[in-house]
C-alpha cells in the first residue's frame, strides 16, 4: 500500500524545502551539470553538407527566418538541397528535409530529448518533484498514456463530451451578447478552461476536479514553466547551468502546483481507501473510480511509485505537456473556422446528415421494440434523437480533415520541437556522414508542403483529406505535429478527440465565427505555439 501521508521530499514537507538555499545541490552535482552544459551542439564533420548563406550584415539566420519562415526555407532548399546547415536560435543545426525525414524519426541514432534538454532542462525541472523514474526521461508518462489512458479513451470520451458542452455554455454565458453574436475577447482562455476541466476529470476524478485550485493548476502549470525558462530558450551553456540550478531553488513553481494537487487529492484518496476497506469487510464489491489517479494507485508497484505525492508528480508532468498544447490547437482551430467561414456550412451539413441517420436507426430500434411488445427505454427516448453523441463526432470525416489541414498549414517550418541530437556516428542513405553530437532540425515545410499534399499545397483546403486514409491522428513525413515512428506522441488520440468534440459543439451552436479584427487573420493562422493572438472572436448563434 502506498504511503498516502508520507512527508514529501524525503521526509521534508514541500513548504520547508522552499527555504533551502540552492547551494544544497552539492559540489558533485554542480560539477556534473557543468559538464553536461558544456556539451554544446555542433555541425556534422561531413563538409559536403552546405551552409545556408547569410544575408549581408546578419550574423545568424534568425532575422531572415523570423521575417518569413517559408520564404527562408524555400531559398535554402533551392540553394542547398534537402540538407543544409544554419545558425538558428543561438545554436548550429543541420536541417533535414524530405525524403530523409523518416530516417531521423525511425532511427535510434537520433535523440529528441537530448537537444530539448539542452534548450529547456525540462527533465531537471520535472525531477525536482518526482521521486521515482528520474532516469528514464518521459518513458513513464508515455507508458501511462499508452497503457492506461488510451485503452480507456472510449470510456472517457462521453464524459469529456458532456463536460465540454456544459462548460462551453457556462463560459460563453459570461460573455457579452449583441444582436445574436457572442463576443469572446480571449478565446484561448475560454478553450483553456474547457480543456483543463475535462482533463482534470479524467486524470484525478470528479471529486478532485471540482476544486477551483486544481483547475487553475492544470491551466497554469505549463505557462509557469515557460516563464521560468524565459521567452527564449537558453543560448549559452552558462545560462543552461543557471537554469538547472534555479530549478532546485524556491523559484520553482512546479512544487507549488504539486502541493495543491497533493493537498486536494489526499482526503479523496483516504475516503476511497475507507470505502474500499468497508466493502471488503462486508463482502461487497467496491466500485473502483475510473480516473487515472486511481489506476496509478492500483498499479503503483508496476511503475515504481513511492507514495501519493510521487503519483501526483507524474500526473502533473502529464498535465504540463498536454493541457496547454491541446488548448492551443483547439484555439487555432477556431481561428481557422473564422478565416474560412464557408467551412461551417459544410461541417453543419455533414453533422445533420449523420444525426438524421442516427435518428433513423433509433426509430428502427423503437419499432422493433414495439413489434416485440417490449417497452421503449430511456436510451431510445425520441427527445434525445438530435443530441450530439460521440458516435456522430467520430463519423464527421470533414471535421477530421479540417483539423488535420489546420495542423498541416500552421506547422512551423523549423520548430524546436522537431530537433534531434546524433547519439553516435551514422550515415544517411544519401551518403552524408553524421558525427556523434551533431544537432538536427526537421524541415516540416518539405513534408507538409511537398508533392504528396498536391499542387495547391501552400493553400488551406479544409477537405483535402476527405476520402483518404489520412486522419488527424495518422502521422508521417507529410504530417509531423505529433512526430512519427515509435516515438510519435501517444497523447494525440485524446487531443484529437477533444478537438473534434469542441469543433462539433461549435458547429452545432453557431452558424459563423468571425475575427473581431480581420487585419490580424494572417497572424492568427500562422501563430506559433503559445503566441497570443491580438484579436477576439465573434460567434453567431445558430437559430
Amino acid at each position: 500500500m502506498l504511503g498516502l501521508l508520507s512527508n514529501p521530499m524525503n521526509g521534508m514537507p514541500i513548504e520547508a524545502t522552499k527555504a533551502i538555499v540552492p547551494l544544497g545541490i552539492g559540489l558533485a552535482s554542480a560539477a556534473f551539470l557543468a559538464m553536461k552544459a558544456v556539451a554544446t551542439p555542433k555541425f556534422p564533420n561531413d563538409k559536403r553538407i552546405p551552409m545556408a548563406s547569410l544575408r549581408p550584415g546578419d550574423s545568424s539566420h534568425d532575422n531572415e527566418y523570423n521575417e518569413d519562415p517559408n520564404a527562408f526555407i524555400k531559398r535554402c532548399e533551392e540553394e542547398c538541397g534537402p540538407f543544409f546547415n544554419v545558425f538558428l536560435h543561438g545554436f548550429p543545426y543541420t536541417v533535414v528535409s524530405n525524403p530523409y525525414i523518416s530516417e531521423v524519426y525511425t532511427s535510434g541514432d537520433f535523440s529528441h530529448l537530448d537537444t530539448f534538454e539542452d534548450l529547456t532542462s525540462m527533465m531537471a525541472y520535472f525531477n525536482t518533484i518526482r521521486k521515482s523514474n528520474k532516469h528514464n526521461g518521459l518513458q513513464t508518462p508515455h507508458d501511462i498514456v499508452r497503457n492506461i489512458l488510451n485503452p480507456n479513451l472510449p470510456m472517457f470520451t462521453p464524459e469529456i463530451a458532456k463536460l465540454v458542452e456544459e462548460n462551453l455554455e457556462q463560459e460563453l454565458g459570461r460573455c457579452p451578447v449583441e444582436k445574436g453574436r457572442i463576443l469572446v475577447k480571449n478565446p484561448f482562455h475560454l478553450i483553456h478552461e474547457l480543456v483543463a476541466k475535462a482533463m482534470a476529470h479524467v486524470f484525478v476524478g470528479p471529486e478532485v476536479a471540482k476544486s477551483r485550485q486544481i483547475v487553475e493548476t492544470f491551466m497554469s502549470a505549463a505557462a509557469d514553466f515557460g516563464e521560468v525558462i524565459g521567452v527564449h530558450a537558453p543560448t549559452s551553456k552558462w545560462r543552461t547551468l543557471a537554469l538547472r540550478l534555479n530549478y532546485k531553488s524556491f523559484h520553482n513553481p512546479l512544487q507549488k502546483h504539486l502541493q495543491v494537487l497533493v493537498d486536494v487529492s489526499t482526503p479523496v484518496v483516504l475516503e476511497r481507501r475507507r470505502l474500499e476497506a468497508l466493502a471488503n469487510e462486508t463482502g461487497v464489491e467496491w466500485e473502483r473510480p475510473r480516473d487515472i489517479l486511481q489506476q496509478l494507485l492500483d498499479n503503483a508497484d508496476k511503475y515504481g511509485f513511492v507514495d501519493l505525492e510521487d503519483v501526483c508528480a507524474h500526473i502533473l508532468i502529464l498535465i504540463v505537456i498536454s493541457v496547454h498544447t491541446t488548448a492551443d490547437a483547439a484555439n487555432s482551430m477556431l481561428y481557422y473556422m473564422a478565416a474560412f467561414p464557408h467551412s461551417m456550412d459544410k461541417l453543419f451539413e455533414e453533422q445533420q446528415q449523420i444525426l438524421n441517420d442516427i435518428q433513423a436507426e433509433r426509430e428502427h430500434a423503437r419499432q422493433e421494440c414495439l413489434k416485440k411488445g417490449e417497452p421503449i427505454n430511456d436510451h431510445l427516448d425520441p427527445a434525445h434523437d438530435k443530441d450530439l453523441p460521440v458516435a456522430a463526432v467520430k463519423k464527421m470525416v470533414h471535421l477530421d480533415s479540417f483539423i488535420r489541414e489546420s495542423f498541416r498549414v500552421r506547422a512551423e517550418p523549423l520548430s524546436m520541437i522537431t530537433n534531434r541530437r546524433a547519439r553516435r556516428d551514422s550515415t544517411f542513405s544519401n551518403g552524408y556522414k553524421i558525427s556523434k553530437g551533431a544537432s538536427f532540425i526537421i524541415n516540416a515545410r518539405s513534408g507538409h508542403m511537398g508533392p504528396e499534399a498536391g499542387e495547391d499545397a501552400t493553400e488551406f483546403r479544409p477537405w483535402r483529406f476527405v476520402g483518404k486514409a489520412k486522419t488527424a491522428i495518422k502521422v508521417g513525413p507529410d504530417y509531423l505535429p505529433f512526430g512519427m515512428g515509435g516515438h510519435a506522441c501517444p497523447g494525440r488520440f485524446m487531443a484529437i478527440m477533444e478537438l473534434k468534440v469542441i469543433g462539433a459543439l461549435i458547429v452545432t451552436k453557431f452558424s459563423k465565427v468571425e475575427m473581431q479584427d480581420p487585419s490580424k487573420t494572417k497572424m492568427a493562422l500562422h501563430s506559433r505555439l503559445g503566441e497570443p493572438i491580438p484579436s477576439g472572436l465573434k460567434f453567431f448563434i445558430r437559430e
